[in-house]
């Protein structure tokens, strides 16, 4: 039974004013200035990607049509079949440097973003029903053990920031299946033990950020010691990190080690690593407050700002529209999180409650990160703004989301 005043039709608005101003920017980027002297302005991006949304629309419409409890079934069935075409394509895959892509004719498919919300499907399907059970502990390793494979996988590619996105997700969904927040703070600890090493070893030459870290991170511990594991696990793994460090970065890309760097180092690169975000902060601090108006952006016009379509269209929406204009998408970003917030607590089923949080994280991170990354408050990892960014298999993603939060919230009393 459905009830039709439930449809979330704030979801759908925003989610639809999303793709329209990233089919907006997309066309803006390719599109010469008004009154430029040009021949035949071709825009094979813009049509490309309204052939996508097509399968988004698609996507949409399964999302929501399909009750949950097909998607719990076929949790696992989804999980091994995008962990076969992430294992697929580092043999056949393409890309400039990485394997990340199979192509299909003139399209290409990313089969990483599809692993996101399979992920999703999984660790509901894992972690659900088990918030206060005995064996919840067996059932958490299971879930990231589930989450090491094609973290690894995607690791090879290599794509550092798909990677981190599927690392992060989990947090959120395990904190709302009943992992206390202190457990997760030896997941997010080793990461800033590791930025404090590059930043103290690369940058400053001075180990004492490192130091002053660990003396704080055995202090909680002891304050945490009648949790005696999950002390132990904090403790170890951060000075596994000091260990293990040194031989994670020798594996890593000369241009990840690159990126890292300008980020804790902004200014120390620009004319290489760092000149995108450089140029970025440039794009979008000349718009202003009411921004230079849509095909008006000077700063990708000439050329001054790499990878405009994909990772870095914010910085285009910054530039042509202004810090209002940023603001409303952001507002919008904001408004779907809310909303999938909402149903996860609205929904009866586990599994759809686990879902929807899974699909908040998603919106959450991507958005967040690049953001960051384009302001020069993150690294610089290739992570699509959702709706926004050129890329097929991230709108079809981004779309099937919101099909699913539609689906919830007319679906919601469901067992």
């Amino acid at each position: 039974m459905r009830t039709r005043g439930d449809f979330d039709w704030l979801i759908f608005i925003c989610a639809a004013i999303l793709i329209v101003v990233g089919l907006g920017l997309i066309y803006s980027v390719f599109h010469p200035q008004p009154g430029a002297e040009t021949g035949s302005a071709k825009n094979p991006f813009f049509f490309r990607q309204l052939l996508w949304l097509v399968g988004g629309l698609a996507a949409m419409l399964v999302g929501f049509a399909v009750p949950f409890r097909y998607y719990e079934s076929l949790a696992y069935v989804a999980y091994a079949a995008c962990t076969l075409l992430l294992v697929i394509v580092l043999f056949i895959g393409r890309g400039e440097g990485t394997q990340r892509w199979i192509s299909l004719g003139s399209m290409r498919v990313q089969p990483s973003e599809f692993m996101k919300i399979a992920m999703v499907f999984a660790w509901a399907r894992v972690l659900s029903g088990q918030r206060g059970g005995a064996d919840r502990s067996k059932k958490v390793l299971l879930a990231l053990g589930l989450s090491l494979v094609p973290f690894l996988l995607v690791l090879r590619q290599p794509d550092l920031g798909t990677a981190i996105i599927i690392a992060v997700i989990s947090l959120p969904v395990l904190y709302w299946r009943g992992v206390r927040g202190y457990r997760i703070l030896f997941f997010i600890s080793p990461v800033i033990a590791t930025l404090l090493i590059v930043y103290g070893e690369k940058i400053t030459g001075n180990p004492w950020p490192f130091g002053i870290y660990i003396v704080l991170v055995f202090v909680v511990a002891y304050l945490k010691r009648s949790d005696l594991k999950a002390s132990i696990a904090l403790v170890a793994s951060n000075l596994g990190i000091g260990v293990l460090l040194p031989v994670a970065w020798g594996h890593l890309k000369g241009y990840q080690q690159e990126r890292i760097i300008s980020f804790l180092d902004p200014g120390s690169n620009r004319l290489d690593e760092g000149w995108q975000v450089f140029q970025s902060k440039i794009a979008i601090g000349s718009g202003g407050l009411a921004g230079k108006g849509f095909l008006f952006g000077s700063q990708k016009a000439l050329e001054f700002l790499p990878a405009k379509h994909t990772d870095f269209i914010f910085s285009v929406l910054g530039e042509e529209e202004g810090f209002i204009g940023a603001l409303f998408v952001l507002i919008l970003f904001g408004v779907l999180i809310i909303r999938a917030l909402f149903l996860a607590n609205k929904a009866k089923s586990e599994f759809t409650s686990t879902v929807c949080i899974g699909i908040a994280a998603y919106f959450f991170f991507q958005s967040f990160i690049n953001v960051a990354m384009t302001t020069g408050m993150a690294p610089v990892t290739g992570i699509p703004l959702p709706f926004l960014s050129y890329g097929g298999s991230s709108l079809v993603v981004s779309c099937f989301a919101v099909g699913l939060l539609l689906n919830c919230s007319v679906r919601w009393f469901e067992y």
